[in-house]
C-alpha cells in the first residue's frame, strides 16, 4: 500500500493466532523485513498491552450465567475470533500514554461483545450451521435461543460501556447500534430483490460494519483523552477500515477456504446479497442477475426442505461456484480487492493527523494485514 511503512503482504497469517500473540507475530515479520526499529516498538507495545489483551480474552471466554441464552452466547465467544476490534480500541486507548486509561478494558470487551451479538443474530437470518469451525448456537439450541443469546450478549456489552465511566460513549454506542440495525434491515430488503447498485452496497457496509469500527476507535480515543482532531482522524480510520474489512469478507465468501474461514462458502450468494465483487461483475456482465435471482429461489427451496446435504444441496453449491467463477473471470473479485486497498489507503492517510507513536505504527500494520487476509 502506498502509505504504509511496513510490507504487510504476509501478515494475514497473524490473525489465525490468539490475540495476545498478534503483536509478537507482527514484530517477527518486521524483523524479517529488516525493520528492526519497528520490531522493537512492536515488542514494547506487546509488553504494554499484554495484560490488557489477556484480561479481555479471559473476560470473553470465561463461562458466566446459568440460563441457556447465556450459555449459548458464551459458546460463540469461547470459539475465539480475530478480536480485531478490541485490539484497535486498546491501541487507540494507549495513545495518550501510560498508565492504561480508566475503563479501556471494558470498552475493548464491549466492542467485541457487540460484534458477537450481531453474529448470533446473523446466524439465524442466514440459517448458518457453522462459524469459526464450530456448530453455531442456532444449530445446537435452535433459532430462538440464538436470538435471545444475542440479546443477552448485547446487554452485557452495554453494561460494560456504562461501567467504563464515559457517559458520552453510551449515547454514541446507541447511535451506532441504531445505524447497524438500519443497515441490516436495508440489506435484508435488498436481498429480497437482489439489488446490485454499488451506492446501496456502500450504504449498507457503512452502517453494518464500518460504524462499529468507527465506534471502537472513538471509544479508545476518548479513553486516551485525545484531542478533537485526533479523535476525528481515528474515527475516519475506523470507518474506512471497516468498509475495507467488509469488502475483503465479501471476496472471501466467493474464493476462501472453508477450512480456514470456519464457515461455508457462498452464503451471500444463496441469500441474494449482491456484495461488491458481484455488483462490479454485474456492471460488466448484466446477465448474471438472472442467475442470482434463480439461485436465491433455489436456495430458499433447499432451505425449506432442509436438503442441504443431499443432491439438491450439492447442485446448489455447484451453481454458486459457477457464479463465483464468472465474477472472477470478468474482474469483479480483483476490482473489489482493489477498492479494499484504496479504502485502506484512505484509513492510513487519516492516521497522519495522529502523533507518531508505536500504537499508530501497529494500527498501520494491522490495517494492511486485514485487507490482504484470505480467512
Amino acid at each position: 500500500m502506498s502509505d504504509s511503512s511496513v510490507d504487510v503482504g504476509h501478515l494475514a497469517a497473524t490473525f489465525a493466532v490468539a490475540p495476545p500473540a498478534v503483536l509478537p507475530a507482527l514484530g517477527r515479520h518486521a524483523h524479517q523485513q529488516h525493520l528492526d526499529a519497528l520490531a522493537v516498538h512492536l515488542s514494547e507495545l506487546q509488553a504494554w498491552l499484554a495484560d490488557d489483551l489477556r484480561a479481555v480474552e479471559e473476560a470473553l471466554r470465561t463461562p458466566q450465567g446459568t440460563t441457556l441464552a447465556e450459555r449459548a452466547g458464551r459458546h460463540l465467544l469461547q470459539a475465539g475470533g480475530k478480536r480485531i476490534r478490541p485490539l484497535c480500541t486498546l491501541l487507540a486507548g494507549h495513545m495518550g500514554g501510560a498508565p492504561a486509561p480508566r475503563g479501556i478494558r471494558d470498552l475493548a470487551i464491549a466492542v467485541e461483545l457487540v460484534h458477537n451479538a450481531t453474529l448470533l443474530h446473523d446466524d439465524v437470518v442466514d440459517l448458518a450451521d457453522t462459524r469459526r469451525g464450530r456448530p453455531t448456537a442456532r444449530a445446537l439450541h435452535g433459532n430462538e435461543v440464538s436470538i435471545f443469546a444475542g440479546d443477552w450478549v448485547l446487554v452485557a456489552a452495554l453494561r460494560r460501556i456504562v461501567g467504563s465511566g464515559f457517559p458520552g460513549l453510551v449515547d454514541s454506542a446507541l447511535d451506532t447500534l441504531e445505524a447497524m440495525i438500519a443497515a441490516e434491515v436495508e440489506q435484508a430488503q435488498r436481498a429480497q430483490v437482489c439489488a446490485g447498485d454499488v451506492e446501496g452496497y456502500f450504504r449498507v457496509a457503512g452502517g453494518k460494519t464500518a460504524s462499529l469500527f468507527r465506534w471502537a476507535m472513538r471509544a479508545g480515543a476518548t479513553a486516551a483523552g485525545l484531542g478533537h482532531d485526533e479523535c476525528e482522524a481515528l474515527q475516519t480510520f475506523g470507518g474506512e477500515l471497516g468498509v475495507a474489512f467488509q469488502i475483503t469478507d465479501d471476496a472471501i465468501d466467493l474464493e476462501g477456504d472453508p477450512a480456514a474461514t470456519g464457515k461455508a462458502l457462498f452464503a451471500d450468494l444463496c441469500e441474494g446479497k449482491v456484495t461488491l465483487p458481484v455488483a462490479l461483475a454485474l456492471a460488466v456482465q448484466p446477465g448474471l442477475r438472472d442467475q442470482l435471482v434463480d439461485l436465491r429461489a433455489a436456495a430458499n427451496a433447499v432451505a425449506v426442505t432442509t436438503a442441504v446435504h443431499n443432491d439438491e444441496g450439492a447442485a446448489l453449491v455447484a451453481r454458486c461456484a459457477g457464479i463465483a467463477r464468472a465474477v472472477a473471470d470478468c474482474g469483479g473479485l480483483e476490482a473489489a480487492r482493489t477498492e479494499a486497498r484504496t479504502r485502506c489507503d484512505k484509513a492510513l492517510a487519516a492516521l497522519q493527523v495522529v502523533r507518531a507513536c508505536p500504537e499508530r505504527e501497529a494500527l498501520r500494520a494491522v490495517a494492511g494485514a486485514m485487507v490482504r487476509r484470505r480467512a
